[in-house]
């Protein structure tokens, strides 16, 4: 209950990409710790997969989240378990059903919140936002997200460099920063 919002926040995963993540999923390159979302396609299995073949990535870890002791958490548990190890997959197979189920009755109920879109995916609608608001880049907001990125042919030429989604994920505003933004 913690993690998963702020992993939402951060990441614009989709509810079901983070609740279906393993410990082992949480990964170092260099100095660049990120989550890695099937990005194999041998690395699915049964009771795993993605939404589209561009959902296969690699999100960085905001600064915001490894601060928040991020790190630790995924330390304090057994490589081989979920992320989640409380969230079970209901009877289609979700692990994050349950979770997308309280989550909206929190957010009706005691935040009385007015929303158009489903309440873990408004994540996803406020990422783009504020990416938008930080100059971040469409390219590099949709190598994130895992989005495909617009129907011009060049754009699925070439790859995006983790380094560059690692620079400019930096530039997202930590929820710190957005509440301090909303409160003046």
């Amino acid at each position: 209950w913690y993690w998963m919002p702020l992993l939402l926040y951060y990441t614009a995963a989709r509810r079901e990409e983070l609740a279906q993540l393993r410990v082992a999923d949480v990964m170092r390159e260099q100095d660049w710790y990120y989550l890695s979302l099937l990005e194999a396609e041998d690395d699915s299995d049964g009771d795993r997969g993605v939404k589209t073949e561009a959902s296969r990535r690699r999100i960085p870890l905001h600064p915001g989240l490894i601060s928040r002791g991020f790190l630790d958490y995924v330390a304090g548990l057994p490589k081989e378990v979920q992320l989640f190890p409380l969230l079970k997959a209901n009877n289609a197979g979700y692990y994050g059903a349950n979770f997308g189920k309280r989550w909206k009755h929190y957010l009706d109920r005691e935040v009385r919140l007015q929303a158009s879109a489903d309440p873990a995916h408004g994540f996803r609608h406020t990422f783009k936002t504020l990416c938008r608001e930080a100059g971040i880049p469409e390219d590099v907001m949709d190598a994130i997200t895992g989005h495909a990125g617009g129907n011009r042919v060049g754009r699925g030429y070439g790859s995006m460099p983790f380094s560059r989604l690692v620079a400019e994920i930096a530039k997202f505003p930590t929820v710190e920063q957005l509440l301090g933004n909303h409160h003046k």
